[in-house]
């Protein structure tokens, strides 16, 4: 379980800040988190909040799994499985390659002006 200190009810804020912890723990840096939405039942209150793959000069590729944190207390209490986020990576890489690549070259290109 990912633990973050946090004092009171988590907010939106703070679930972003949870869901951060547990990309930069578990995946890396070409994962992201988005909005999360808030969730409650007789039981508990959670916060989902939606990963995403991002890529350099495109943005947000497209949502690859979700982060559950639990809204009293701020531990991650679920998540997309680890190899089932990879898989959905791979595959969205594969399905956007060229406008991925293309995105790349142009912010590349950008940059190759700027520097001297």
């Amino acid at each position: 379980m990912i633990a973050t200190k946090v004092k009171g009810m988590v907010t939106a804020e703070k679930a972003i800040t949870i869901a951060q912890d547990f990309i930069a723990d578990k995946l890396g840096n070409l994962i992201g988190v988005t909005q999360p939405y808030y969730i409650t039942s007789g039981l508990q209150s959670v916060w989902v909040a939606p990963l995403v793959l991002t890529s350099p000069g495109y943005g947000i590729v497209g949502v690859v799994g979700a982060v559950m944190i639990d809204q009293a207390f701020g531990h991650v209490i679920g998540w997309t499985p680890l190899d089932e986020i990879h898989a959905n990576v791979e595959k969205l890489s594969a399905e956007k390659e060229a406008e991925l690549e293309a995105a790349f070259q142009a912010r590349r290109l950008q940059y190759a002006h700027v520097m001297p």
